[in-house]
């Protein structure tokens, strides 16, 4: 008799086997992707009472995402958030791969993002805010492309709005398909924690509340996993379990938020702190390119307290307050430097000389002093940075130089450990005492390094920026006049506030504070007076740092606070090196005296460009060579007597874990060679076996299917179901006339997920009792 497979046979069949008739292929595309859902598993494993407290959990991040006030379109999140979580419910339950689910949750995202932030746009009609989207975004690629800041607003909207959806659809969908929560805490509280570390906005009440949320919730999914099993087991438990079980879990998660709250920190802190140095320099790279590509969100303030950045936007507003920062025992009152800028974003500020050298190679420069400083910190804000004066060459403690190309001069200068960056030290400096006269007089070519930095603008600068820096210095005949006519300009048309203002969104900082604010912070008279020097020719560069803060006689020392935080400028004249300048009008400017100006100029080089012979270089250099000594003997004493320890270099182990990463995949696609002619059945079942295998439990060939998979289940009970599902699917694939259908295709296939998942588990298991056996006893 013939048998027919997947649909009845006709009444009066033809002669010859009978093939049923084939879908079309609109239908097969339809349940390629959308195949039936397990209706049943829809509702909650949680039941009603878990139900709100994964729905607030999963959208207290969206919400936590509008109370930060990134950006201006911000009240949709929490639609997205809840389509993702609907998305991920649906989908988990569908019979899709996990492969398939994820393409198709990758478009569903895309659109839904899209569709709700054209939406979210108040003005216009549906096709202007598209239109308008897309140009948003399409200027924001250009901008990245050509190196400079993105100021636009749209393209963190998606992304934000991609989070939003992510943090959703995962969580609903690992909860429907594997029916566990820990996929949904991971995600959402490592984006959460993200969010509230970086808002201006204090949002530590969402992490408790999320906190709450994720403790509760396994708490309650636990109960649920232990009534299932006690349900199987035929265990009937008293009327009160669940109660006793829930209040328990709500007791302990009390305490263990409470503990969070107010445990001090752990001797592992300083350990974690010092692990992190070692990657400190590449993730403050990633920083400073993800701010220039969203130049125009408001950020996380720069200053809390006070702290310095290798990257800074304009027109955020500082926390300062009367806390005292440092004192510092010094001959006379200087600005304290902490960190050169030389990169303007068009938004803001970054520092690209980070290459790290444990000495600096100081350039030839003419009048300069050595200056000692010993600085004594109370508030170390500043993380491993050093505090110096003008170019800094040797420290008591060990240090490492950030410096350009030609590392002729550095940029800023750093402890090795941050314990001596908290502690105190002398850092010796060369201060320049040039005259007028001998400035106006420089006129040696400007390195090719310095014009490659110190002279950048970005394309976005305003004309009439330019206009203005050149009718200010229109009777100006070097470079000295020119950076002093600027100087007294901004000084003069100018006036300080302490309040910062922000510019409007896609305006130059610049522009606007000149033409616009023509009052405001350091931050802006020194961004000005940089840009405006770089347009008229001379090299030039914004620094923070603190001003000398107020001399007490008492202890004969500077008192340096938060409100002393300080920018200024440092322009650069050949021969000399960088000079300081002074725009901003609340502080007093740089003291030069006058000098003849038929003084022959050693700086401005003979007929091949080299520098002729200084008259007192021989003595300043062997006090200089003296000092550098003495600094380097007590770096090594502060180092116990060691040099200092080489920064650990991260490149092997990046080239490990990515041959580690190219094994596994490796391994992945061979093991799913192997079966790459089975059928879907046969394959799932082959590698379960395999991989049975693999953490220990191979099958033995005098048992049956039911036999292995029921062994098999008792050594993981946990996946009992699927191995069940597998199992009868190859029965029936294998001894049933009809064969296994598509539906129970498609569940040993994902059935084989599961299991995966829990074999998985066990194999570092098995790996680690090998090595336990080698080790000699």
């Amino acid at each position: 008799m013939t048998s027919y497979r997947g649909a009845p046979p006709p009444e009066n069949p033809p002669p010859g086997p009978w093939v049923p008739p084939e879908d079309p292929p609109a239908r097969a595309f339809l349940r390629a992707f959308f195949p039936p859902l397990d209706t049943a598993g829809l509702r909650f494993r949680g039941g009603w009472s878990g139900l709100p407290i994964f729905a607030i959990m999963t959208l207290v991040y969206p919400l936590s995402l509008q109370q930060a006030n990134w950006v201006e379109l911000s009240s949709h999140f929490t639609n997205i958030a809840i389509v993702g979580l609907l998305a991920g419910t649906l989908l988990g339950n569908s019979r899709l791969r996990p492969s398939r689910a994820a393409a198709l949750a990758a478009v569903l995202g895309s659109i839904a993002v899209l569709l709700f932030t054209v939406f979210a746009v108040p003005e216009g009609t549906f096709r202007e805010r598209a239109v308008a989207l897309g140009v948003d975004v399409n200027t924001w690629l250009t901008q990245v492309l050509a190196g400079e800041a993105a100021r636009g607003q749209t393209v963190f909207t998606l992304f934000l709005g991609a989070s939003s959806w992510a943090t959703g659809y995962i969580g609903a969908f690992a909860l429907a398909r594997s029916r566990r929560v820990w996929e949904s805490i991971v995600v959402n509280g490592a984006c959460l924690v993200v969010n509230v570390s970086l808002a201006l906005t204090p949002l530590l009440l969402d992490l408790v509340v999320f906190s709450l949320c994720a403790l509760v919730l396994m708490v309650r999914l636990h109960i649920v996993t232990l009534q299932e099993r006690w349900e199987a087991r035929n265990i009937q438990p008293t009327g009160e379990m669940d109660w006793r079980v829930l209040r328990g879990g709500l007791t302990w998660t009390t305490v263990l938020v409470i503990m969070a709250l107010v445990s001090p920190r752990v001797g592992a802190a300083e350990v974690l702190g010092t692990a992190f140095d070692t990657f400190e320099a590449p993730y403050q790279r990633v920083e400073a390119e993800w701010q220039r590509f969203f130049a125009g969100v408001s950020g996380p303030s720069r200053l809390r307290g006070v702290s310095f950045a290798d990257a800074i936007r304009l027109g955020q507003s500082p926390n300062l307050g009367e806390a005292t920062v440092m004192t510092v025992d010094a001959a006379q009152g200087r600005f304290w430097r902490v960190i050169a800028y030389d990169f303007y974003t068009g938004q803001g500020w970054r520092s690209t000389e980070v290459d790290r050298t444990a000495d600096v190679a100081v350039e030839e420069t003419r009048l300069r002093e050595p200056f000692e400083a010993t600085f004594n910190i109370l508030d170390s804000g500043s993380g491993n940075r050093l505090y110096a004066a003008n170019e800094p060459l040797a420290a008591t403690v060990p240090v490492q130089f950030l410096v350009g190309s030609d590392r002729t001069f550095s940029s800023g200068v750093r402890a090795v450990e941050s314990r001596h960056a908290a502690g105190s030290y002398t850092v010796l400096s060369l201060v320049s005492v040039a005259d007028k006269g001998s400035l106006r007089r420089a006129s040696a070519p400007i390195p090719e390094s310095v014009r490659r930095s110190y002279l950048q603008i970005p394309s976005t600068l305003p004309q009439r920026v330019r206009d203005l820096a050149r009718e200010v210095t229109a009777s100006a005949t070097n470079a000295y006049d020119k950076a002093e006519a600027i100087e007294g300009f901004l000084r003069t048309n100018y006036r300080y506030a302490p309040v910062v203002r922000p510019p409007p969104p896609n305006r130059d900082p610049v522009d606007f504070f000149l033409f616009d604010l023509k009052e405001d912070f350091c931050e802006y008279f020194a961004s000005s007076m940089v840009m405006m020097l770089r347009e008229v020719g001379v090299p030039a560069r914004l620094i923070e740092g603190f001003t000398s803060g107020t001399f007490d006689p008492v202890s004969g020392q500077y008192i340096v606070k938060q409100v002393n935080a300080h920018a200024w400028v440092e322009a650069y004249f050949p021969g000399y090196g960088w000079i300081e300048f002074e725009p901003t009008p609340s502080e007093t400017p740089f003291v030069r005296i006058e000098a003849p100006a038929e003084e022959s100029d050693p700086a401005a080089g003979g007929e091949d460009g080299s520098l002729e012979t200084d008259p007192d270089a021989a003595e300043r250099d062997l006090r200089i060579a003296e000092l550098e000594a003495l600094f380097a003997e007590a770096s090594g004493a502060s180092g116990a007597g060691a040099a200092p320890a080489p920064l650990v270099d991260p490149a092997p182990l990046v080239s490990l874990l990515i041959l580690l990463l190219l094994a596994a995949v490796a391994f992945v696609a061979r093991f799913e060679w192997r079966f790459r002619r089975h059928s879907p059945v046969e394959a799932a079942w082959g590698k379960t076996q395999l991989l049975a295998a693999y953490v220990g439990h191979p099958s033995r060939s005098s048992e049956t299917t039911y036999e292995f998979a029921d062994a098999l289940a008792v050594i993981v009970p946990e996946a009992r179901e699927p191995i069940r599902t597998i199992a009868d699917a190859r029965v029936r694939e294998r001894y049933a006339a009809a064969g296994a259908d598509d539906g129970l295709r498609e569940a040993a296939e994902d059935a084989w997920w599961r299991v995966a998942k829990e074999l998985l588990v066990l194999l570092p298991q098995r790996v680690l009792r090998a090595v336990v056996r080698l080790i000699p006893r």
